[in-house]
């Protein structure tokens, strides 16, 4: 007994010795913040755009430090092309000093036309590499995701913490790799933010022009096709219906013009709904919300139960009509980004056994959903 329990203790006392001669210290390290994904100029191949920090430029506050060298950038940009990722990446490796470490990835930023062609490779890439953390938001460029790497982050250190905040704060889609896995492995569709980019109009203190990102709505995808794009306020819709926006902000008017609110909703919640008729199944997708109202504009000095009833009717109407508009144009692109296919397989598995192989095309065609909504005011501000 007593051999046995100094072994014990022996093989406890092993697990708390020095690292093992197989580690990497940190400053050995390339950390991978973001991934810009681009067709390749030439047919067959891909561009990969790493973006990562430069720990000599910053000081132990994470600010830029003095004397640091070079530009003064607190972040470093390299590209290569390849025919593979996994090549693309390998080339990428040869040009540094240390190791590369995807473990750190915040962002995937997919170019129009690499997202065109589909992402069956990014996808079977990312099923095979295991230091890819599966909380990283996917996110479309408008044309060439390169250049979303040279956005002014005014404040946040390197832009692709610009890019994940889009995401961590859910203005719209917060769509992650897992999601994205999900959806192909389901054989369901999902939307990730569609982004817009431009030159803005002041320069910076050095001369050089500057450039801004934003949210100009969605990508629609089924399973790893590219099947379309929405507009902001289909995007935000639809977004809601997804259980990804948190905060969304309307206007509405009456009276020709006259009367008009603005609301931010401070609470936003969706439901998905089956029901199994004699006509095929019926999904129902409801939204809820309580709304705060941020501007009024009454000339008729109506009270706040009549004003509470009129801007409720017209949120209504508004938030109804987006989203209608952007499950048709869903159907049309035939991407089931609602992933009601998995409502169905959940709550009618005989009707999903006989649709799943023809699923893409039911949905585009035939699948009967409707909208629904249920809103309240919260409050007036102080004006009422």
């Amino acid at each position: 007994m007593r051999i046995l329990k100094i072994g014990v203790i022996i093989i406890l006392l092993l697990n708390i010795t020095g690292c093992w001669s197989s580690k990497v210290e940190l400053d050995e390290l390339t950390f991978v913040y973001g991934m810009f994904i681009d067709k390749g100029k030439e047919p067959g191949t891909v561009e990969i755009t790493i973006n990562s920090p430069l720990p000599n430029r910053l000081n132990a506050a994470g600010q830029p430090s003095i004397g640091g060298g070079g530009d003064g950038n607190t972040y470093s940009t390299v590209s290569k092309t390849a025919g593979t990722i996994a090549d693309a990446m390998l080339l990428i490796q040869k040009d540094l000093t240390r190791q590369l470490s995807l473990a750190q990835l915040k962002v995937i930023v997919l170019g129009k036309t690499f997202a065109e062609q589909g992402i069956s490779e990014l996808l079977l890439w990312i099923e095979r590499e295991p230091s890819l953390p599966l909380g990283a938001f996917v996110m479309a460029s408008p044309g060439s995701a390169k250049e979303m790497n040279t956005l002014t982050p005014i404040y946040e250190q390197i832009p692709s913490d610009v890019l994940r905040n889009f995401g961590s704060e859910r203005y719209l889609f917060s769509t992650t790799i897992k999601d994205c896995l999900y959806a192909e492995a389901s054989g369901v569709g999902f939307a990730i933010n569609n982004l817009s980019f431009g030159k803005k109009e002041e320069i910076s203190k050095d001369g050089k022009p500057e450039f801004w990102a934003g949210i100009q709505g969605a990508m629609l995808f089924q399973k790893d096709k590219m099947k379309g794009v929405l507009k902001l306020k289909e995007g935000r819709a639809l977004a809601w219906a997804a259980g990804s926006l948190k905060l969304a902000v309307y206007s509405v008017d009456w009276d020709e013009g006259k009367s008009a609110a603005s609301v931010v909703f401070v609470s936003t919640k969706s439901s998905k709904k089956l029901n199994k008729t004699d006509k095929g199944p019926v999904f129902t997708v409801n939204l809820k919300g309580k709304a705060s109202v941020i501007y009024l504009r009454d000339p008729k000095n109506r009270d706040a139960e009549e004003l509470g009833q009129i801007i409720i009717a017209k949120l209504k109407e508004k938030v109804s009509d987006n989203l209608n508009e952007a499950i048709r144009n869903t159907q049309k692109a035939g991407a089931d980004v609602l992933q009601l296919g998995l409502l169905l397989e959940w709550n009618d598995p005989k009707q999903w056994k006989q649709l799943r192989e023809r699923w893409d095309n039911y949905y585009a065609q035939e699948a009967d959903i409707k909208v629904k909504t249920d809103f309240s005011i919260v409050d007036f501000g102080t004006a009422k």
